[in-house]
């Protein structure tokens, strides 16, 4: 029996903010565990500005190119780029191989132009890497999404997609305030 491909990067360690709990150490020690299973490892590529223009908007892509402070949940930094698209790019690896995408920054808060559905932050996202693989495929999709917070911005980006269904098993009410009713697809 095969095993399943752990997409990550050691890249994705580099980048962390003092006291921010968004940290390197849960992804460290996620792989530190696979690794002693003999999970077998992938190496991604960083997503293409194309591939992320296909859920973002071009201007959301250039203002995460510049990096720097975004809001206090996501505070950014100049190289934040390079992290962000190495992670979108790790979900398009997973999707191509049927893997799992273990990389940071995560994603699912991120909307088509930053913040989504009036959320107050970001929630540590910066691009929304589920939503790149998945536009990227072109297929029909179920997304089920188990978390403590809503993905406001998966939602955002696939609302009334025929392609794709969205589901989002999150606590109510809850950061950020959004996926309080079912609409559409979602």
């Amino acid at each position: 029996m095969e095993r399943l491909e752990i997409i990550f990067s050691e890249k994705c360690l580099d980048y962390s903010y003092s006291g921010h709990i968004e940290s390197p150490e849960r992804v460290g020690q996620a792989t530190e565990i696979l690794k002693e299973l003999a999970y077998p490892f992938l190496e991604p590529e960083p997503a293409s500005k194309k591939d992320l223009v296909s859920v973002h908007t071009p201007e959301w892509v250039e203002r995460v190119e510049r990096g720097g402070y975004f809001d206090v949940d996501t505070p950014g930094s100049d190289n934040i780029y390079d992290y962000a698209s190495l992670s979108a790019g790790g979900a398009l690896l997973a999707a191509k191989v049927r893997g799992f995408s273990l990389l940071r920054p995560p994603g699912h808060h991120a909307g088509i132009a930053g913040k989504a559905l009036g959320a107050p932050t970001l929630g540590f996202c910066y691009f929304n890497n589920l939503a790149v693989a998945v536009r990227h495929l072109n297929q029909r999709t179920l997304i089920v999404d188990i978390d403590g917070h809503h993905g406001n911005g998966t939602q955002e980006i696939f609302l009334g997609d025929p392609k794709v269904t969205y589901i989002s098993l999150h606590r109510s009410p809850h950061y950020p305030g959004t996926g309080l009713t079912s609409e559409r697809t979602v």
